[in-house]
């Protein structure tokens, strides 16, 4: 009788183990598992039992030649309907009603905005469109970025597989993105998506645009006035040394095969780690004058250019004018005024 008892505890525990060890499965794991399930299932499965707005916005980018944008923060919406319209504009007017999202349908892609503050309103009124040189029309763009994602990672990804030079100031380039899926859309117009994405209304962002870089920056930089008609960047030098071509690869070096993808970072460095990344790669040697070493050097990828547009591109992300750089006897010297 003991055993009998002893018998049934056991198989009554039993579930509880092996409920407790599924839980103590890696993180990881789970996730892959889960990613498993959703990969079996196409995007209507998925809306008919219900996925969040990131994964289904994924999904179609990754099915259908569409583009679609999601504001930062709103990709945590539930998208659940028994019948999904089977034509995919009416099944993204669709997702918008159920997520209680406005749509904005401009330039071949889809914008999805909360409707509950008028401020989202505004991001449907920035544009690049025309708005770049021609240059940036004929660059045609495929990609995707999962929803928080920092901006810089985003520009050093377009940097590295398109070979342009794009770079934010301080004051956005850390902002996260929403949603984004491009699908074959001119540069310029996934940039306007990007932004967009990221909230960023087109009263505080301003950019300076030539065949060489695209440089965005925001009312808080000090050198909003230099900037301009990209007047700062004009300013002639005798220096020969500053016209040598450069590849920047900030805080790493990357290998140069665009096979290989661009690592994504956290965030920014202080100057002084890396100082020495930035001497290997311009071959000068770097001194920092006091106040300059704890300067935050967000992530940064840049194509074959100027040794001074480079710096330039790199210094002008600090909002603060005070701080800056000049060239001499083999050597960058950052500087701060006044010391």
């Amino acid at each position: 009788m003991r055993k009998k008892s002893l018998c049934f505890i056991m198989l009554c525990l039993l579930p509880i183990f092996v409920n407790l060890s599924c839980k103590s499965t890696p993180k990881e794991e789970q996730n892959n598992f889960s990613n498993e399930i959703i990969q079996k299932e196409n995007v209507f499965d998925l809306i008919k039992e219900s996925a969040l707005l990131n994964v289904i916005v994924r999904r179609l980018g990754g099915e259908y030649p569409i583009s679609i944008s999601v504001v930062n923060g709103a990709e945590t919406r539930w998208v659940q309907m028994d019948k999904p319209e089977k034509e995919i504009a009416n099944l993204i007017q669709q997702i918008s009603e159920t997520t209680s999202m406005s749509l904005q349908e401009v330039n071949g892609y889809y914008f999805l905005y909360p409707t509950e503050q008028s401020i989202y309103e505004n991001l449907t009124r920035l544009s690049l469109s025309d708005k770049l040189p021609s240059k940036y029309e004929h660059i045609t763009v495929t990609a995707g970025f999962g929803a928080g994602t920092k901006l810089f990672n985003v520009l050093n990804s377009l940097n590295f597989t398109y070979g342009c030079n794009i770079v934010a100031d301080n004051s956005i380039a850390e902002l996260p993105v929403g949603e984004v899926v491009i699908s074959q859309k001119p540069l310029n117009i996934a940039l306007e998506m990007i932004l967009k994405s990221a909230r960023i209304v087109p009263q505080n962002i301003r950019w300076c645009a030539t065949d060489d870089f695209i440089f965005f920056y925001t009312t808080l930089n000090m050198r909003i006035d230099q900037l301009i008609d990209c007047k700062i960047f004009n300013r002639e030098t005798k220096q020969p040394l500053l016209d040598k071509e450069v590849i920047i690869s900030l805080p790493k070096s990357v290998p140069l095969d665009r096979k290989v993808s661009l690592p994504f970072y956290e965030g920014a460095l202080p100057l002084s780690k890396v100082a020495p990344v930035l001497a290997n790669q311009t071959g000068l040697t770097i001194e920092m004058m006091p106040g300059t070493e704890n300067l935050p050097v967000n992530p940064c990828y840049l194509n074959k250019m100027q040794l001074k547009l480079a710096l330039d591109l790199l210094t002008f992300q600090w909002l603060d004018i005070s701080y800056s750089y000049f060239v001499e006897n083999e050597k960058i010297v950052f500087t701060k005024l006044g010391k």
